[in-house]
């Protein structure tokens, strides 16, 4: 016996299950081909079932099961003809070959318990699913496939019952389109089934498409279709239901390359289908539903508006032959809702979205949850009311969307295959609410469901570019917030690939393209790569070039060329850049219609540009259009806008060009009143705030404003949120980079108004921001804890969180997590840490709690000696200095020192350094001769300039027996010059250096010097030694000679030795915890492009910079740093004191002795030697309040008893208590 066999299955209900009858007939229908279930099973309506069954009745069905075994051809096996021949068959041997996934789905689940199914094998071939029902109703088979070929109101995309996570097993659609394949081709052309074949055959082949993208699949499905449709015969009962299948396919195809043949021919197909279909057909809604949704996308191709007015036509048409309460009629709604929006989007009117929300809103309020529709209602809603928070901006509609997007995307099981897409949905709504409120959950959140939609798509699939574009996008929003280039260069990638998945006659093409341009245009205003900037407008260009006027996105296209040519322009300076980028922003405005959106950010663009023609051309007429441009821009803006402060700062710039030109006062008081609101906002990025308030400082400069001050004290509240604690140590570190010297001109400019103390305090908060906010965490909170111990106890601990992770990877977390994670989560407690201090302060009596100190704390610094501030700034240099009794702050001006100078005096220390071949710890014969004389002619002119006017000042006296101490907090380039080695060396007089007025210490910042540690002699002394000669670029043995003097002066003390091999990193770090001094002799090296990543090289791996900041000794005493460059710091940095020796600083050594460049090896055992010497003589029991004196006087000796060069000694210095 040969074709096909058929069996009889009863399912016998009880009463409480027959509500899962619809469902369960379902499932057995599409239990076919090896008794795997190969589609879903909520598709079949009621009304589409077969009369052969009722609900109050067992269900009899009838169901094929196609060449079984495969065995030969159409033929049916031996094993089926013993069941042929035994008759009535039931129990788990049946199960087990054609019926396992049926019970594993239905017999005993816990929502059916009573259920019994039976099967009974009747006969072969009499019967087949894919048959029609009756004259002028399709079979189960094709209804299935139609029914999920529509357009999905939320993708816009051809969606089928085998699309993606349709199958329990992929290989299903296989073994479908194999046998199907099998079929058609044993089928004669004139054989009156070969159409209904080839056409069940093409929709398996589309539906695969869906699913994994392969383009010979859906070139094949439309072969195979067109076929079907040219063998059947007019006035057949099928040929609507064929040229529906033929249109979406070619939809489809259109879809994925873009060809416009294939549009056209969906739309003819599609309008076909339509005449041939009365109104009274179940399938007519459906057909008019994609046929407006295949004019809608060539609309948004061509941009013709009888297109996209047809497509609302058929929508409409649709819909009204639904009845109220069909639940079709949503998703037609939706349908029709997005065809309005994409007419008003191009064309403006009356925007759609408010009836749409009702609607929608009506249609989810009467869904139970269980409803199989309910996520894509919920996510239709949630669509429809960010559109109106586009549009109208108010808050509300976007946090419902978001709320609704997280329902759908909680109904949806996983693996459905509609789950990626309203996880993309809810990565829109959450990205769209950063970009309004700037909340960092919320982008994060975002790119989280963006990359869990990347990660869910299968390469090939054919939405993939789309999801790979918006994490791009989503990445790049986040870079611009926060500054991390490993976002940028992410943002990038992605973009890059998606327009290389793309093909180039896809729809999408063009803007995926102007995506990449955008990466590409930031990360040239970044870093300043002229390719970047060239690659940009390549691509942008040939986004605008390719596409027509009327397409919808031609504006947003012109807008970002437009945007790119004024930023080559201001690099390059070529006119044709300017000219071009007017006429873009010009074309891209006059496209836009009135109340798009978008319609301010172009006006805005617009001005910019014609504000740069200005100043290059000087025509009045431009910088007039520019502010008349700008100032529309700006009064239209609602307040609380996200884009308000830099588009009120963009106005005062064009004013202040404007009044620079014509002197005219109104543009000056105009632009300070625009540049004081901006960076007062309490909205925008922090960066924008800053700008503005540079350029209120610059505006309020030119006429004496009396908001001058006001303007300084913004800026220098503002600099700590952009180098905000939730990013990480270097990505503050670029930003703080970024902002130059603006706390130094402010401090000149309070000075220059009589505020001294203003200008202290403003110099202590605005610099060393990271080092402040590392020593902000670990602060106690004991006074806290006697209040609330509750946000005390939170506090600590989310403290401790951040300073262990500093944002970098936690060596004592378990928990495997991906460098996104770490960062999300780290930023996430930075802000409930925020939080949590705002709390705080709202308290009563801890207003001011880590708040930075006042002067009146700020001068009790200086009981232990003076404590001296000099501020180089290119409007003055001066010295402010505090003196224990002495109210208020003592101003000494330095007249003879400038900025420029300075800085030149930086370089030509490097010069002689670099030509003395210091570079790391080396032996005396390795360091060439010649420098000292250069070296001496540096030191003179900053004693004669700086150094000795302070002392004047201060009335200090040479007096070798009583030398005070006195305290160094230097600004600018002034951090790499030897400040505590001034003086003249050409001459033996006494009095001309400043080693014969006081002993000299450095400190970053002057509140450093507030916290006293506890006395030496309430800890018990443990020093550390750790001595490794080898790990570098050259054998350092002398440093076996260091230990050993080491060892003979601490004699019988407690001290721990690291040599050589012992002296591991691990092992060092952990000795460090124990000890409370440490004394490293080793190679050292600062990194000049990572500063964090400068290091001390130990046995087997180095101890960097980042990893000693981790650390947190309260019990740290003094440490040694007998190792190069471990005070060089960053010269990018200079405010911030980015080197090893503040990195132990920060670890709790509250004393350091340091190096500012490479020592001499012959000379460190000796300067160690004497220093513990000293320091030894006052008692058993070390006081590290003792190391700058006994640094002072060590080196001293050193340098009366001996011929030592001064490139040697010079760079061993003390810095803190």
């Amino acid at each position: 016996m040969s074709g096909f066999f058929f069996r009889e299955i009863t399912i016998e209900l009880s009463a409480q299950d027959e509500h899962y009858l619809k469902e369960i007939f379902h499932l057995v229908l599409m239990l076919t081909l090896n008794g795997r279930v190969v589609g879903r099973t909520d598709l079949l309506s009621r009304e589409s079932s077969p009369g052969v069954w009722d609900a109050n009745e067992p269900l009899m069905l009838r169901e094929i099961v196609s060449h079984f075994t495969l065995s030969v051809y159409g033929e049916i096996g031996t094993e089926e003809r013993q069941l042929l021949a035994s008759g009535e068959v039931y129990g788990p041997d049946l199960y087990d070959e054609l019926g396992e996934p049926v019970k594993i789905l239905l017999d005993g689940h816990e929502d059916y318990p009573n259920m019994i199914l039976k099967t009974k094998l009747i006969a072969a071939d009499p019967f087949d699913i894919t048959q029609p029902l009756s004259a002028g109703k399709p079979s189960y088979f094709d209804r299935l496939v139609r029914r999920n070929s529509q357009i999905r109101s939320d993708s816009s995309a051809v969606s089928s019952s085998y699309g993606y996570g349709g199958f329990e097993n992929p290989e299903s659609i296989n073994i479908i389109i194999q046998r199907q394949k099998l079929a058609a081709n044993l089928t004669p052309d004139d054989h009156p089934e070969k159409p209904r074949r080839l056409s069940n055959l093409g929709s398996s082949l589309g539906a695969r498409f869906q699913h994994l993208g392969n383009i010979n699949d859906i070139d094949e499905a439309v072969s195979h279709l067109q076929t079907a449709v040219i063998l059947t015969p007019d006035g057949h009962p099928d040929m609507p239901s064929r040229l529906y299948n033929l249109g979406t396919s070619f939809l489809a195809r259109f879809q994925r390359l873009g060809n416009l043949d294939d549009i056209d021919n969906a739309i003819l197909r599609l309008r076909a289908a339509v005449s041939l279909t009365p109104d009274v057909h179940p399938e007519k809604p459906s057909q008019l539903t994609n046929l407006g949704s295949s004019l809608r996308a060539r609309f948004q191709r061509l941009g013709n508006v009888d297109d996209i007015d047809n497509a609302i036509a058929q929508h409409q048409a649709a819909v009204d032959l639904t009845p109220d309460g069909h639940p079709d009629k949503p998703e037609l709604l939706s349908n029709l809702e997005n065809s309005l929006h994409a007419r008003f989007e191009r064309l403006g009117g009356i925007d759609p979205v408010d009836h749409a929300i009702v609607q929608h809103q009506e249609t989810v309020s009467h869904t139970p949850d269980d409803h199989p529709d309910k996520p894509r209602w919920l996510s239709s809603l949630g669509s429809s009311l960010q559109a109106r928070f586009q549009r109208l901006g108010n808050i509300s509609d976007i946090d419902n969307a978001i709320e609704r997007h997280q329902e759908a995307v909680n109904l949806t099981p996983d693996g459905y295959p509609d789950k990626v897409k309203r996880l993309n949905n809810l990565g829109n709504s959450l990205l769209i609410r950063f970009r309004r409120l700037g909340n960092l959950d919320d982008v994060d959140n975002a790119i989280a469901q963006y990359q869990a939609v990347v990660d869910l798509t299968p390469d090939g699939h054919p939405e993939k570019p789309s999801w790979l574009n918006n994490l791009g996008s989503s990445l790049r929003t986040r870079f611009q917030r926060f500054g991390n280039l490993d976002d940028l260069s992410s943002s990038i990638a992605r973009h890059q690939a998606a327009v290389d998945l793309t093909p180039d006659s896809h729809p999408d093409k063009l803007k995926r393209l102007n995506n990449l341009g955008n990466s590409l245009l930031i990360r040239f205003q970044r870093l300043g790569n002229l390719d970047d900037i060239t690659n940009a407008i390549a691509r942008q260009q040939a986004a605008v070039d390719l596409t027509l006027d009327g397409h919808p996105s031609k504006p947003s296209l012109l807008s970002s060329l437009g945007s790119s040519l004024r930023t080559r322009f201001q690099r390059l300076g070529n006119l044709d850049d300017i000219d071009n980028s007017v006429a873009q922003h010009q074309a891209a405005f006059d496209l836009t219609p009135a109340g798009h959106p978008d319609k301010l950010k172009r006006l805005n663009n617009l001005g910019n540009s014609l504000l740069s023609r200005f100043q290059r051309l000087g025509n009045l007429d431009d910088i007039n259009n520019a502010i008349a441009k700008q100032q529309m821009a700006v009064d239209l803006t609602p307040d609380g806008h996200p884009h308000k402060p830099s588009r009120l700062t963009n106005l005062g710039i064009s004013l202040l060009t404007r009044f620079k030109q014509f002197g005219q006062s109104h543009d000056v008081e105009a632009c300070i009143a625009q540049f004081s609101v901006a960076a007062s906002s309490s909205i925008g990025p922090p960066s924008a705030r800053l700008t503005a308030a540079k350029k209120w400082i610059h505006a309020a400069l030119i006429n004496n404003h009396t908001s001058l001050l006001a303007a300084c004290e913004c800026a220098i509240t503002i600099i700590p949120l952009v180098a905000w604690l939730g990013l990480s140590i270097p990505d503050r570190h670029q930003h703080l980079a970024q902002i130059g010297g603006i706390v130094r001109d402010a401090a000149a400019i309070a000075i220059s108004l009589g505020q001294c103390d203003k200008a202290l305090e403003w110099l202590d908060h605005g610099r060393s921001i990271v080092w402040t906010q590392i020593l902000q965490l670990r602060t106690p909170v004991d006074q806290l804890r006697e209040f609330e111990p509750n946000l005390a106890n939170r506090l600590l601990h989310i403290s401790q969180s951040l300073d262990q992770g500093t944002q970098e990877s936690n060596p004592r977390s378990q928990l495997k997590q991906s460098p996104e994670e770490e960062a999300r989560q780290y930023r996430a407690l930075a802000k409930e840490y925020d939080e949590i201090v705002d709390k705080v302060r709202s308290l009563p009596n801890f207003r001011d709690f880590l708040r930075p100190p006042t002067i009146y704390r700020l001068v009790e610094t200086a009981k232990g000696g003076p404590v001296v501030v000099i501020n180089v700034s290119d409007r003055r240099c001066d010295a402010l200095a505090l003196v224990y009794g002495v109210d208020g702050v003592i101003h000494i001006p330095l007249p003879d020192l400038t900025s420029e100078r300075v800085a030149e005096l930086q370089v030509e220390l490097k010069v002689i350094l670099k030509s003395s071949g210091i570079r790391l710890r080396a032996l005396r014969e390795e360091i060439e001769a010649g420098g000292d004389e250069e070296c001496k002619r540096i030191l003179a002119e900053l004693w004669d300039n700086l150094v000795k006017p302070v002392l004047d000042s201060l009335a200090f006296s040479s007096d070798p027996e009583i030398l005070p101490r006195m305290w160094w907090c230097v600004t600018g380039p002034l951090a790499f010059l030897p400040i505590h080695a001034a003086g003249v060396y050409d001459t033996e007089d006494s009095g001309e250096k400043i080693q014969d007025y006081a002993i000299v210490s450095y400190v970053p910042t002057i509140s450093a010097l507030l916290e006293q540690p506890d006395a030496p002699e309430h800890n018990p002394f443990r020093h550390l030694s750790a001595i490794e000669p080898s790990s570098g670029a050259s054998y350092i043995p002398n440093t076996e000679k260091e230990m050993e003097y080491i060892r003979r002066r601490l004699q019988n003390r407690d001290h721990v030795v690291l040599h050589k091999a012992e002296a591991t990193k691990e092992r060092v770090v952990n000795a460090m915890k124990d000890c409370n001094w440490l004394h490293l002799a080793c190679h050292g090296k600062q990194n000049a492009k990572n500063p964090t990543k400068s290091a001390l090289l130990l046995h087997g791996g180095d101890l960097t910079l980042e990893e000693i900041i981790r650390l947190n000794l309260p019990h740290a005493e003094f440490a040694f740093l007998s190792a190069c460059q471990t005070m060089t710091g960053d010269e990018a940095l200079p405010e911030e004191a980015v080197h090893i020796a503040g990195g132990m600083s920060l670890a709790g050594y509250r004393s350091v002795v340091a190096t500012m460049w490479s020592i001499e090896d012959e000379l460190a055992p000796k300067v160690a030697d004497e220093f513990y010497a000293h320091l030894l003589q006052y008692g058993e029991r070390p006081d590290n309040r003792k190391a700058a004196e006994a640094l002072h006087f060590s080196v001293k000796k050193l340098r009366e008893e001996g011929d030592i060069e001064m490139l040697s000694w010079v760079p061993f210095v003390h810095l803190g208590v």
